[in-house]
């Protein structure tokens, strides 16, 4: 049994192992070195590092030592074969980045001829000149403005008179406007200028109060009849300029800055008209007014002008305004309860701060060489805010009474923004012309 277990052992790690062991320890102490050729069941054969072979028995074998020479070997063939897939590899992704910075080069190239091309069809020098004409509607500010005056007295007054008018404060117009642009590549100065007529019919009732007379307090009242016409006009001048950042022919984007002016007036008659009052006292009268009104400031925005299917343009701007500007309002009053007539008159003088919006769209198509039609649709409009201001008043017998002074200079300054938002408008659809000179 003793002897068996040394075999068993023995067997146990030859076979466990590689043929490729190379150390052989005897029981005697001798070692042998080299590579096991064959074996059986009580002979190793090895091959010595001298090219000669042993026999050696197994039963003086007392260890074997497998040699890692075969896998040195091969962890040193493995590093070659590595390093020259890897050497391929980058060979490879060399080739990939190479082709890659061509084809992205390429592109750069395509792209920067590309925006030349852009850049040379964008390029323009030209002056244009267009006319067009429509309708539409206006509002100057002060026409309401002294509507309201008139309806704070009627609510706030016991004495004098007051009206409300039923007439529409947005008045029909016809307009024209007259138009220069001229373009240079990157840049653009635009002078444009609109004016719009309009006539209006005045309608509705005035409130009028008279005192007895002598020590009496009592009061006699009527109503008159409002009706009659009148006229406005509406001009507006603009010089504007623009630059465009990034210059396309189909379709060109504008940063766009300007001066504004605006200039409104209005005449008109009303008549006022009633039965005789019961005291005797004829309330008939007639006046002619008139309002004016300057506004200057300045305009910012936004245009484009988009070109399609070659012959078709839409432009477009989008724009805020600032404005500033007095106004004055004067009524010249014929009164025919007195021979021949008695006259007085007042006026109203304010100033006001108006900001809002303007917006132009304009459809344009070239009919011949540089001869083309538009259509344009136009709005603009302005809020206005009370500022300062007076009323001056020039009465036959003057007007002494203290509580009337003051709710006539502190009443507007008040009650007005209270009562009403003033607003400044005009909007307009016109058709008209263009005809571009090329240099």
């Amino acid at each position: 049994m003793n002897k068996i277990i040394p075999y068993l052992c023995v067997l146990f790690l030859f076979f466990s192992g590689s043929l490729r062991s190379e150390t052989i320890l005897l029981k005697s102490g001798e070692k042998w070195e080299g590579t096991v050729l064959t074996q059986d069941k009580d002979i190793v054969t090895i091959k010595l590092a001298d090219g000669n072979t042993k026999r050696i028995p197994k039963s003086a074998i007392r260890k074997v030592s497998f040699a890692k020479k075969a896998e040195s070997n091969l962890v040193k063939v493995e590093p070659q074969i590595s390093e020259k897939e890897k050497k391929l590899k980058e060979e490879k992704e060399l080739a990939e980045k190479q082709k890659k910075e061509d084809a992205n080069l390429k592109s750069k190239e395509t792209n920067q001829k590309k925006r030349e091309d852009e850049l040379s069809s964008a390029k323009r020098h030209f002056l244009e000149g267009s006319f067009g004409i429509g309708s539409g509607e206006s509002q100057s500010e002060l026409r309401p403005f002294y509507q309201t005056i008139q309806v704070a007295g009627l609510l706030f007054n016991s004495g004098g008179q007051a009206e409300i008018q039923s007439t529409p404060y947005k008045t029909k117009n016809q307009s024209a406007t007259t138009r220069l642009f001229y373009a240079w590549n990157r840049f653009t100065i635009e002078i444009r200028g609109t004016e719009a007529k309009g006539n209006f019919d005045v309608s509705g009732i005035q409130t009028l109060t008279y005192g007895g007379g002598g020590s009496s307090f009592a009061t006699d009242s009527t109503t008159n009849v409002l009706f009659g016409n009148g006229e406005s006009k509406f001009q507006k001048l603009s010089s504007r300029v623009g630059f465009s950042p990034y210059p396309h022919p189909v379709f060109d984007l504008q940063i766009l800055g300007g001066l504004e002016r605006i200039w409104t007036k209005s005449n008109h008659e009303v008549d006022s008209l009633g039965g005789i009052t019961a005291t005797g006292i004829n309330p008939n009268r007639v006046s002619y007014r008139e309002t004016n009104n300057s506004f200057k400031g300045y305009s910012f925005g936004i245009g484009f002008e988009w070109k399609f299917w070659d012959r078709f343009t839409l432009q477009g701007q989008v724009l805020h305004l600032d404005m500033k500007g007095p106004s004055s309002f004067r009524s010249n009053e014929f009164r025919l309860d007195s021979s021949p007539f008695r006259y007085d008159h007042y006026r109203l003088d304010y100033q006001w701060k108006s900001t809002g919006t303007e917006v132009n769209v304009k459809f344009t198509t070239r009919v011949q060489g540089d001869f083309s039609l538009f259509v344009e649709a136009s709005n603009m409009t302005l809020n206005n805010k009370l500022q300062s201001g007076y009323i001056t008043e020039s009465d036959s017998g003057g007007d002494s009474d203290p509580a009337q002074i003051l709710l006539r200079v502190y009443g507007p300054q008040k009650l007005i923004p209270m009562l009403y938002d003033s607003k400044t408008i005009l909007s307009y659809v016109q058709v008209g012309a263009n005809y571009r000179f090329h240099f």
